[in-house]
């Protein structure tokens, strides 16, 4: 497309050079077909009406009548030039009205004049062609190189559509503008624009760009602006012809509070998101109400999404790389280039190595990042959603970066996660480039924030200090695409065959495992527990150590000191007193605190339970040594009367023999000598079935392993996905289950009450508000699935023969955190699905890979299910509970 100009009005002195006027209307518009010139008198002439006129009339009028019109034939195909004895704002209106001017051109004129012009610009919305005195040269080349001038937002939008419109490849442009739009290739690819652009920009303005020498006027055949500078063009400072477009026309411009923001999309295989927010704003950016967004590409509106909770989800056939975006309520759409409020890129793999950031590093942190630029491609990632990307964005650019910006949360598909602390945001950046390498991007490091390094495969995780070039690979790392099963392996945990494993969901048998394994041990017993209580069962297992280690078995026993609770904040826990003093018992605490402790020492604890009998034999699972967890729900006997924590919970493990075992082992030893145990040596076990398994460990601040588990599960599902889960679900694993749902999956959820009711009301005990509150966090996580089409269930355990009769149903609390998915892998451990779980505390997870084994578990879900109180998303009783538990995604984070 070229130049489209092609009514044409000229004004100009009949008595001034209007060849250099006459060269650029040539050059601005060489297809035009109609020229009307308007020539104006010098004072005290007479104009001619026409060639036939008295000989008395002015003899030199009328030849500078003649040489104008001589001047300009062949200007256009049609060409009428007329004298006026001076400029009338109506006369030139009546003109542009009955020949449908789309530019005027004007010469140099007295300030009335230009005045007048720039009237005649605003009432008809015209651009106009001004040629100073300067640029009289008469050249007749093509106007092909432009300068540009656009130093706000609204001036830069006109720009892009000037651009679009009346350019091709053969015009070279330079944008003179201001940081605020200084975006340049995805502003160019979303106006549609086939110019070669590049962008300028000074933050001092026009004038003291040129004053400095920062524009050269050999370097420039026309200069564009989006505004009328009077008093620019009636001083002798202008050498360039200049062209000044139509004004915009009047919108209901956002005022800078409700301007909306968005970070740029990443392309990682999956859908593309985009999450829209609010630029301003006190805190946390908040996301633009639901509604219908506009996209904008190749100076085209490419489609409508509507938002929700500020996000969308675009359609897969839209590929471009870059978007404009308006909102639709708020936008005319006649010009979307014009309407657009925010442009976003594209991020897709490249070649070249691709360093990521965390877009919060100081100044100075940033200047060590220039010394990379040349050697890698750098890309700054939003951690929280604290600060707007745009804001971000003119940072970055003041630093010489490259000012694309995604967001940690919309990779990792987390929602609002404002339960989601910064202490982990380390370990996300590495889970975000974790992410971008399983897609194709050829991370080589991630430079982060924080005293905790995390644990990273495949590239380095650098501190600010520690960023050199000689720290990155020579060449990018080969693009490699994971796939959700692929994605399994990432945990490091290697897939170990030859196991033989049992799963279960009931506390009688996982007893009698438990004391069996113990009393049939020979050489060596090593415990890891949670928490430790001196009651019913906590005095049979104790029973069975002291008696094992009398017949000369070694038992290692290690337990958290926080919640053991023993050796912390002054606790002494009766139980583990008693056993510390066994001969033949090695006892250790793990993180023992003394004084007033951190949020970390309080959070970072080992939740891991797992008994490893003669290096030959593991029981894993969730159970703490306690009454409710070993305890069946048919062997106590409840009452209206009973404390809630005589009620048993629904817990679940696994018993496995084999070459995973001797992980197993390994994670123990870790553990206990970190506690100030002696080391001991690990042996390989040998084949003893044949099911596959991995042992994956999540260690606190450095990892996510168990978290990047159950999503990678959920993610594979084609068919089904079961969830055995009581705790407030992280929302990362809630996103990935509703994304299985819109795939055709069909997700089954079971959770319970921290609280235990019975028909006739809650069981009574300590904490009972506490609990309850917690109850309604677990199941507000719950509700966003039940209204996507979930299948939810509360569990409850019909009356037992040893519970008081007329008692009813019991709704428990579900201890158990288990997941198995298409009827060919499940995974069971200590790791909760909630955030904790999923970053703070240290977890295991047993992934067992056979279908026997996966298909007997989600019987017994089955059975579990059968018993229990689905949620139905039509009730009116559930959506009120919904709406007024809405509030819960603000949960702080320390008590989730």
């Amino acid at each position: 497309m070229s130049v489209t100009y092609r009514h044409v009005l000229m004004i100009a002195e009949l008595a001034g050079d209007a060849c250099g006027l006459d060269a650029a209307i040539r050059g601005l518009a060489p297809q035009a077909e109609r020229l009307i010139v308007v020539a104006v008198l010098p004072s005290g002439t007479f104009p001619r009406l026409s060639a036939d006129a008295p000989a008395e009339a002015d003899e030199e009028t009328d030849a500078d009548f003649a040489a104008l019109r001589d001047r300009v034939a062949g200007a256009a195909r049609e060409v009428d030039v007329r004298l006026v004895p001076s400029l009338s704002v109506e006369a030139l209106e009546e003109i542009v009205t009955t020949s449908d001017i789309d530019l005027v051109a004007a010469g140099p004129l007295p300030l009335p004049g230009i005045l007048a012009v720039a009237e005649l610009r605003k009432q008809r919305s015209l651009s106009v062609l001004w040629v100073p005195q300067a640029a009289m040269s008469g050249d007749n080349r093509p106007l092909k190189r432009l300068l540009c001038v656009a130093m706000s937002r609204r001036a830069g939008t006109s720009i892009a559509a000037f651009l679009r419109e009346h350019t091709d490849t053969s015009h070279k442009v330079t944008v003179l503008s201001s940081a605020v739009i200084a975006d340049s290739a995805a502003a160019i690819n979303v106006a549609g624009i086939a110019a070669d652009v590049t962008f300028l920009t000074v933050s001092e303005g026009l004038q003291a760009a040129w004053r400095d020498g920062g524009v050269v006027q050999g370097d420039f055949d026309l200069a564009v602006f989006a505004r009328f500078p009077v008093g620019l063009l009636a001083s002798a400072f202008l050498s360039l012809p200049c062209l000044v477009l139509p004004p915009l026309p009047t919108q209901d411009w956002a005022a800078p509070d409700w301007r909306i923001d968005a970070p740029d999309i990443v392309d990682d295989g999956e859908p593309l998101r985009v999450r829209l927010e609010y630029a301003a704003g006190v805190g946390r950016r908040a996301p633009v109400p639901d509604q219908e967004i506009v996209f904008v590409s190749e100076g085209r509106v490419a489609g409508c999404v509507t938002t929700e909770a500020g996000m969308a989800q675009l359609p897969a056939s839209w590929q471009s790389g870059a978007y404009g975006l308006f909102r639709a309520d708020r936008r005319d759409a006649s010009d979307p280039v014009a309407a657009t409020e925010h442009v976003v890129s594209v991020i897709r793999p490249g070649s070249a190595p691709l360093v990521l950031f965390d877009a919060n590093l100081a100044d100075r942190e940033l200047d060590m990042l220039r010394n990379l630029t040349g050697r890698c491609d750098l890309l700054a990632v939003r951690m929280r959603a604290t600060r707007s990307c745009q804001s971000i964005r003119e940072r970055l650019r003041g630093a010489g970066l490259d000012g694309r910006v995604a967001d940690a949360s919309l990779v990792l598909d987390e929602g609002e996660a404002l339960d989601v602390p910064d202490t982990v945001d380390a370990v996300r950046l590495a889970r975000v480039a974790s992410r971008m390498r399983g897609a194709g991007f050829p991370v080589t490091a991630i430079v982060y924030q924080g005293t905790e390094r995390p644990d990273v495969a495949g590239f380095a995780a650098l501190r600010p200090e520690e960023v050199s070039a000689d720290r990155l690979p020579d060449r990018a790392p080969a693009p490699r695409l994971i796939s959700p099963d692929a994605r399994l392996n990432a945990t490091g945990a290697p897939l170990l065959p030859g196991n033989q494993i049992e799963v279960e969901l009931d506390n009688a048998r996982a007893r009698q495992w438990l004391l069996s394994a113990i009393a049939a041990s020979r050489e060596r017993v090593h415990v890891q527990v949670y928490m430790a209580r001196d009651d019913d069962i906590g005095r049979q297992l104790e029973s069975a150590l002291v008696e094992a280690a009398g017949g000369g078995v070694q038992v290692r026993m290690l337990v958290d000191s926080l919640y053991g609770p023993h050796g912390s904040l002054s606790a002494r826990n009766p139980l583990l007193d008693r056993l510390d003093v066994v001969p033949g018992v090695e006892f250790r605490l793990s993180q023992p605190l003394a004084g007033l402790p951190s949020v970390e020492q309080l959070k970072c604890r080992d939740h891991r339970k797992l008994v490893t009998i003669d290096g030959a034999l593991a029981l894993l699972g969730g159970r703490n040594f306690s009454h409710e967890y070993y305890t069946g729900f048919s062997e106590v006997a409840l009452t209206p009367r009973s404390m809630w924590r005589e009620v048993p919970w629904l817990d679940a493990g696994a018993r496995v023999e084999g070459p995973a075992v001797a992980d197993l082992e390994r994670s123990f030893l870790q553990a206990w000598t970190e506690a100030g145990g002696a080391p001991f040596e690990v042996t390989s076990v040998p084949p003893a079935g044949s099911v596959s398994a991995r042992v994956v460990l999540h260690r606190s601040l450095r990892d996510a392993r168990t978290l990047e588990t159950y999503v990678a599960l959920i993610d594979m599902a084609k068919s089904h996905v079961c969830v055995i889960n009581g705790f407030p679900m992280i929302l990362e694993i809630q996103h990935a289950l509703l994304r299985a749902l819109r795939r055709g999956v069909q997700v089954r959820v079971l959770f319970g009450q921290l609280t235990p009711t019975h028909a006739g009301g809650p069981f009574q005990g300590s904490w009972a508000a506490a609990r309850t509150a917690a109850t309604s966090f677990v199941h507000s996580r719950v509700d966003a699935l039940v209204a996507a089409g979930c299948e939810a269930y509360q569990f409850s355990v019909p009356e037992q023969p040893a519970w008081e009769k007329g008692l009813g149903a019991v709704r428990s609390h579900v201890h158990a955190k288990l997941m198995s998915v298409d009827g060919r892998l499940c995974a069971v451990g200590s790791a909760n699905m909630d955030l904790t779980g999923g970053y703070w505390e240290s977890e295991l997870l047993l992934v067992v890979e056979g279908a026997p084994i996966a298909r007997g578990v989600e019987a017994r879900f089955d059975e579990l299910v059968a018993h229990s109180v689905q949620i139905d998303r039509n009730d009116p009783q559930w959506r009120q509970l919904a709406q007024s538990r809405e509030w819960m995604r603000y949960w702080p984070s320390v008590l989730s």
